[in-house]
């Protein structure tokens, strides 16, 4: 009896013992699977984050963005990829300084911006797909893509604030220089030349149209030559010097010709080969550029281009105050 009794103690004691392990081991294993859910959510939202710095974090998908519409032919390269976070840095600080100033961008600008990234961002790369449009920046809104790409009006009231017009030390000595030699090489560009256009494609047509010159307003000229045109159109254009240089890129004697038009003047044929038609030109108008107008036009653009310079360098030091770090697992998400 006593042996029989001994042996159901050495069972209890072993049933028990059996019990705590399989407790432990339970506990154990709930405990894994707790830690591996937790880190797979933790490893999916944090690689949701491309940088992190003192002021706060970045988004993945602003780096995607950056690299999609910026640097696409380049992704693998790791040097246009350190550019995207170079990018990103400095529009992330602009708009964190912008923000420790109060500073904001207005209704009318946003609207601008974001109909500006619609048109020349987002719509040229959507495309057609089996089931419809298909648009690979679904990602990101065009609020954001109007933050990322338009920071402008932010840039230039931070400008405005830290790099003011008279905080510039100008050499005006290097400065009329300079002035004088922009003025010999640019002010032909600045002429005002109002013009009207008869363009043709058919060399015959062409040569018909242009024998009316001198018997007939050239006005209506232009009217016959051109179907489409109604009777309220008005055929006097102002075109500036330098769009016309782009237009005769390849035939300088050609604009030297045109730009030299007295009023009341016309131009002989002019074929333009890489267009693939013909022009004449009649100059309603023509007043000269002033030099001394040139002159502070080129004193604005150099005064600005020095506050440009000062502005770069304090957002160089912004971005460093910034430390920002980047988070691999957003970083090699893209």
């Amino acid at each position: 009896m006593a042996k029989r009794k001994q042996q159901n103690l050495v069972m209890e004691r072993q049933l028990k013992k059996r019990k705590t392990i399989f407790r432990v081991i339970s506990i154990a294993v709930a405990a894994a699977i707790v830690l591996a859910i937790g880190f797979g959510i933790w490893s999916v939202q944090d690689s949701r984050w491309v940088l992190r710095y003192d002021g706060g974090r970045v988004a993945t998908n602003d780096f995607r963005a950056i690299m999609d519409i910026e640097f696409a032919e380049w992704r693998d390269n790791p040097m246009a990829r350190e550019a995207a976070i170079g990018s990103l840095e400095y529009i992330v600080a602009i708009h964190d300084r912008a923000a420790h100033h109060g500073m904001v961008v207005s209704a009318e600008d946003r609207a601008i911006a974001e109909s500006w990234v619609d048109n020349q961002i987002r719509v040229p790369r959507t495309f057609w797909g089996p089931q419809g449009p298909i648009d690979p920046l679904a990602y990101i809104s065009n609020e954001r893509l109007a933050e990322l790409f338009v920071i402008a009006p932010l840039s230039s009231q931070l400008m405005d604030l830290y790099v003011p017009e008279g905080s510039i030390e100008i050499d005006e000595e290097e400065l009329a220089q300079q002035q004088e030699e922009y003025v010999e090489e640019e002010l032909d560009n600045y002429l005002d030349l109002q013009v009207m256009v008869l363009e043709l494609s058919d060399p015959i047509e062409m040569e018909n149209a242009y024998s009316l010159i001198g018997t007939i307003p050239f006005e209506d000229i232009v009217r016959m030559s051109t179907p489409w045109m109604v009777d309220e159109d008005d055929v006097v254009h102002s075109i500036s010097a330098m769009d016309l240089a782009h237009l005769f890129d390849d035939q300088p004697e050609d604009l030297e010709y045109l730009l030299g038009l007295a009023e009341g003047e016309n131009t002989s044929i002019i074929e333009l080969a890489e267009f693939g038609f013909y022009v004449v030109f009649y100059a309603v108008s023509r007043e000269e550029p002033d030099p001394d107008t040139v002159k502070e036009i080129f004193r604005d653009r150099y005064v600005l281009g020095r506050r440009n310079e000062v502005f770069e360098n304090l957002v160089s030091e912004w971005v460093q105050e910034s430390n920002f770090r980047v988070n691999r697992r957003g970083y090699n998400a893209v």
